[in-house]
């Protein structure tokens, strides 16, 4: 965090892909909020598998909720050049991932309210095959992934996802749209290769956008 707010120009915005604790008490979300509101840019949090959608919900900001009566956490972010996403792919039964019908419908309608303003994703479990992960597939089933996919065929205003998770850094597609995970902001729990000089320090990823040349993205080293 501390290296984030020495950036300059200051991102627009900060994304945490989820699990944001490592387990969803209460008193541990009040030390996030803390410690997370030092942040200098905006923050929003898509939910992972070890969150609690409602005081994720309560505690930190979203955008306009995509599901509202529901219990998944879908929202839309519109303030800026690229509207942002963010994916409740959380399973009721398992630490893995899952998509149903009603996060699809309400992914699809979201979509479909304006098709030529770029748009990011953002989500916990990666919906494509890590082959050098112990889990290949990160959801339940590959059905969660197909109702993703069909939400997401044919929407060429979408131009990235970016998840977490996995604890590594991973590339993928889905629909045609690429997919990357993020490595793991907790260096005990990273997977896969690092930048060199990186063992033991914090990684996160800053993206850019262009809108003619599109995302580009980079793993920084926090000193």
């Amino acid at each position: 965090m501390d290296d984030i707010n020495r950036l300059d120009p200051l991102p627009d915005v900060v994304f945490h892909t989820g699990d944001l604790v490592h387990n969803g008490n209460a008193a541990k979300y009040q030390i996030a909020a803390r410690i997370l509101g030092g942040l200098r840019c905006p923050l929003h949090v898509a939910v992972g598998n070890r969150d609690d959608r409602a005081i994720i919900r309560s505690t930190f900001a979203a955008g306009r909720d995509l599901l509202s009566d529901t219990p998944f956490v879908q929202f839309s972010v519109d303030r800026y050049p690229v509207r942002l996403i963010a994916l409740d792919t959380l399973s009721e039964t398992t630490n893995m991932g899952e998509f149903c019908d009603i996060r699809a419908n309400g992914l699809r309608a979201a979509l479909a309210e304006d098709g030529a303003k770029p748009t990011a994703l953002f989500m916990h479990h990666p919906p494509f095959e890590i082959c050098e992960s112990k889990y290949r597939w990160q959801f339940d089933s590959l059905d969660g992934i197909e109702r993703l996919r069909q939400a997401l065929e044919g929407q060429s205003h979408v131009l990235r996802a970016f998840c977490g998770h996995a604890h590594r850094y991973a590339e993928g597609k889905i629909a045609g749209v690429p997919v990357t995970s993020t490595p793991s902001v907790a260096i005990d729990l990273r997977l896969g290769t690092v930048p060199d000089g990186a063992q033991s320090a914090p990684l996160y990823q800053i993206h850019r956008f262009d809108a003619r040349s599109g995302f580009t993205s980079e793993i920084r080293v926090a000193p």
